[in-house]
Formats: structure tokens, sequence, C-alpha cells
């Protein structure tokens, strides 16, 4: 089995957590993400191999050095698929045109490298459950929420199946900073 990889902006509020416990009674689901799982995935990268990781580190190293840290803004829920049994419940943040442009150019420079690259186009979104169970959404009152989360980082990710947490952070790639914080983000992740 290959290995698959993605990179995200990792999502450490403990905010998403409480609206992950307030409204999961009222819906089914076989996947429950931990905290420790909670991102924006900013490009899937699928199977690659040594050469191709090596190059997605550079490509997003270069990208994060040229990219400021940003916040985004999250104030509502959200969901793919069918309203009244949606298959993945989120939590989608404003519109934020930093995040945006920090994106397309990561996603313009990682295509020029692999070819194979996933081309589905952009949704932020953090996950807090996925694959829906039995029944309907139970009637409720979505709570209303207002969570600013720093963005000053990006992470490499490996997906482990089976494993707890599924997602490996392999690289930190800090946004533009001097080398002290870099460091310091950088080992807030990999430790």
């Amino acid at each position: 089995m290959s290995t698959h990889y993605f990179l995200a902006l990792p999502i450490e509020s403990a905010e998403f957590e409480r609206i992950q416990r307030e409204v999961l009674p009222y819906y089914s689901y076989h996947r429950i993400y931990r905290p420790d799982e909670f991102h924006v995935t900013l490009q899937f990268l699928g199977a690659l191999d040594d050469d191709q990781v090596e190059a997605v580190r550079e490509i997003t190293k270069r990208v994060a050095d040229e990219t400021s840290p940003f916040t985004l803004t999250f104030q509502r829920l959200d969901h793919f698929g069918r309203s009244e049994r949606p298959r993945v419940l989120t939590i989608v943040p404003e519109p934020e045109q930093a995040l945006m442009t920090f994106v397309s150019e990561l996603r313009g420079r990682l295509s020029e490298d692999i070819p194979a690259l996933d081309r589905k186009p952009f949704v932020p979104h953090v996950t807090l459950a996925k694959k829906w169970d039995s029944g309907t959404i139970a009637p409720h009152v979505a709570p209303a929420f207002n969570i600013i989360e720093k963005i000053d980082a990006v992470v490499l990710y490996r997906i482990n199946p089976g494993h707890k947490p599924a997602y490996e952070a392999i690289d930190v790639f800090p946004l533009a900073r001097s080398e002290e914080e870099s460091w310091r983000s950088r080992l807030k992740f990999l430790t």
C-alpha cells in the first residue's frame, strides 16, 4: 500500500472541540475527528515517492517563506452532501483573500512538479465528522460562535490509516517570520 500525503493548516483552537461536542448528538457519523486531527486541507497530494516528497517540501517552504501569517474567522457550520444526511460535517471560514492567494500560489507551483496533482476546487473547511451512519439529523439550533484562528504555519501530513491520530505531521513550514520564531513553530508540531 502506498503512502499518501496532504498539506494543511493546523487548527488548534479548543473552541472547535466544544462546538463538535455540542452538535454531534444531533447527527449520526461513523468517523468523528479528534481535536488533534482538525485542519484545513490546502492540497491533497496522494501517493508520492521520496523525490516528490522532497519537491513538495522545497516548494512549500518557498511559498511559506513568501507569505505572512494571517487569520481565519469561523462563524458557521456547513456540510457536504444532502442536508438531511450530510456525508461530511464541517466548520467553514469566512472568505479570506490571504488564504486564497496563498493556496493559489502553492497549488500553482506544486502542479509544475507533480503533474498528477489532485485538481479538485479548493473549498476551505475543518471536518468535524464524516461517513453518515443512519437516520436523519435531529432538529436543533446550531450554536453561535466566532472563532478567530491565527494561521502561522503549513504542515505536511502523512496519512496512516488505522492509526490514531490518522494524520502524522512530518514537516512544518512556518509562514514568513524570524528564524527563532520559525524554529519554535516547527518544534510545536513535530514533538
